[in-house]
């Protein structure tokens, strides 16, 4: 989950103010330097710690005011805020007293630690962030917690890294101390290389940022802070090295293919992730990818191709049905243009999408209604991906089609992409007004149907001319249960659905379950089985099925045999 933007100015005000003499209020933004100190790695027990350090300029705070904060939980995941150890905040008058108040519960809320007296000058905060591998306890969500494998530590600033409770623009200078990881260590960010020092800007977009540190495997080599670079530890149970290299060419061509001037930097990291292998999450100029002992690494290329996609599909404030739909739209799409996979490749992307789609019991819940029940049901939450994706391939055809061929979805993404580089609006207005240039007052209609939660559907050749739209069959994800079971600290089986699958694999109302699988992967595939691990008072046993229900008509595309690869393309 993005941290929201905070107000700038645009760049073209920056650029007038500098040439004129005046320099913007950030231009003088003092320093704030964070130091990090991982170490102490047990490999058996899958524990570590990172220490951190915060040197912050300046502050000034009432006796009652709250002076650091953290997320305790963000997008169902939980952080160090509760598990923290060591904390102490000095100013030049000594050790600054702290208590602390925690928001309301939500899908995410912070704490936030309160002065005991007033602070005044420059603050120094230290605490010790403990990493424990235990499988989260929360269930599925973004990989951001902090890991340790293969001799080293990895996980995203929103989860350890405490900061300053004000709006203050600085200077970050970032350090680290690895000695404790061996000769062999090294240390990057999605930032660059080891230390680095970020011009002003808000102190959040630590919040956005990986850090990974150990022994590191890296692509290509030499490491460079331009372009493309790769950074992972311990042995994934696949080559990781020609899978980076194929991200690595992708990433170049998908540059030139969004007007880039150059490749711009951006990263992957890549790790373990006991619960949701395969997922991943966009950050800061880069992309935290995550694996698992099963993990084919022809599936991640799909993963990695839609994240890159985000780089050029931020925006903001319109929900998700844009940057998630416009990637789902080109994740298989771009890297056919480019000749990374075959039109059987992408077929078997188009169809996993449709057929999830089409065969998902909510897919006409209304795009406002998504937000507010993202995590509590795999159904609700894959919507935004597969609606959002459908109706880029509708909106593609019809351009397509009312154009006579001379223009297409990417003309209206290309433009949208120009306008942010620019500084200009990009909002959903925005989107809508370059829709009905092209299609007129339909264009508009189309746009209210999708977020109404209408059902969108491509012609046959939307995805291409050698793809023809058939109608299948495949059985709906039903987990025989309320969904809502599965969110929170201890998962309670509600709801149990009379004669569904999980009733009849022994699953009762009132089991405490856990689970170590990505529900949105189980979701998509439909041979994919469910465990969960049951608590039935004394008992502890696992419960495995096949979480399906009825078996519906669902849209597919089929391929034209006697079409060669190029002859697909448009």
């Amino acid at each position: 989950m993005a941290i929201p933007r905070l107000l700038r100015l645009p760049p073209a005000m920056v650029v007038a103010l500098l040439v004129l003499g005046v320099s913007p209020a950030w231009a003088a933004g003092q320093t704030m330097q964070v130091t990090l100190r991982p170490g102490e790695i047990d490999v058996a027990r899958g524990v570590a710690r990172m220490d951190v350090e915060l040197r912050i300029p300046a502050m000034a705070a009432d006796a009652g005011q709250a002076v650091l904060t953290l997320p305790v939980v963000i997008a169902n995941t939980d952080t160090i805020a509760s598990t923290l150890t060591d904390l102490v905040v000095r100013d030049a008058q000594g050790v600054v007293p702290l208590t602390v108040r925690d928001d309301p519960v939500a899908l995410v809320y912070a704490r936030h630690w309160i002065a005991g007296r007033a602070v005044s000058g420059d603050v120094t905060v230290r605490y010790r962030a403990p990493i424990d591998n235990t499988p989260p306890r929360r269930g599925s969500g973004p990989p951001y917690s902090l890991r340790t494998e293969g001799g080293g530590v990895s996980g995203v600033g929103n989860t350890f890294i405490l900061l300053p409770e004000d709006d203050r623009d600085y200077r970050i200078a970032l350090r680290w101390d690895v000695t404790d990881l061996g000769a062999e260590a090294a240390a990057t960010s999605s930032y660059g290389e080891g230390g680095v020092d970020l011009e002003p800007g808000k102190a959040s977009r630590l919040w956005s940022t990986v850090f990974m540190a150990g022994p590191m495997e890296r692509e290509p080599q030499p490491v460079s802070n331009a372009g493309f670079s790769a950074a992972w530890m311990g042995t994934p149970p696949f080559e990781a090295r020609p899978l980076m290299a194929w991200t690595h060419r992708l990433h170049g061509w998908m540059s030139r293919f969004f007007d880039e001037p150059g490749e711009p930097p951006y990263r992957v990291f890549m790790r373990y992730n006991p619960i949701n292998a395969g997922g991943g999450v966009a950050l800061t100029r880069s992309f935290l990818v995550t694996y698992g002992q099963a993990t084919d690494p022809a599936d991640l290329k799909s993963t990695l191709s839609h994240e890159m996609i985000h780089t050029w599909t931020q925006w903001d404030g319109r929900g998700q049905w844009y940057g998630e739909g416009i990637a789902v739209h080109y994740q298989g799409l771009l890297p056919y243009r480019a000749g990374l996979i075959t039109a059987d490749d992408y077929l078997a992307d188009i169809n996993d999408t449709a057929r999830r789609y089409y065969s998902n019991l909510l897919n006409d819940t209304p795009d406002d209604q998504i937000a507010p029940r993202f995590w509590e049901d795999s159904r609700i939450r894959v919507l935004p991906y597969d609606r959002g994706g459908i109706y880029f391939a509708v909106v593609d055809g019809r351009i397509r089609r009312a154009s006579k061929g001379a223009r297409s979805l990417d003309d209206l993404i290309l433009e949208m992409n120009r306008r942010h580089r620019a500084g200009q609006p990009t909002d959903e207005t925005v989107w809508i007004a370059l829709l009905t240039a092209e299609l007129g007052e339909d264009g508009g209609t189309l746009h209210a149907a999708m977020k109404a939660g209408e059902l969108m559907v491509p012609e046959s050749g939307d995805y291409g001319p050698c793809f023809t739209r058939f109608v299948g069959r495949a059985r709906r994800f039903d987990l025989g249960f309320d969904p809502k079971s599965l969110v929170g600290d201890v998962k309670t089986i509600r709801g149990l659905v009379p004669n569904s699958a999980a009733e009849r694999a022994g699953i009762r109302d009132g089991d405490v379950v856990t689970y170590a699988v990505a529900m949105d992967a189980v979701q998509g595939d439909q041979d994919a089985t469910l465990t969960l691990q049951v608590t039935r008072g004394e008992a502890r046993f696992p419960v495995t099925y096949l979480p399906r229900g009825e078996e519906v008509d669902v849209y597919q595309w089929r391929r034209d045999q006697d079409a060669t690869d190029a002859a697909c393309k448009m």
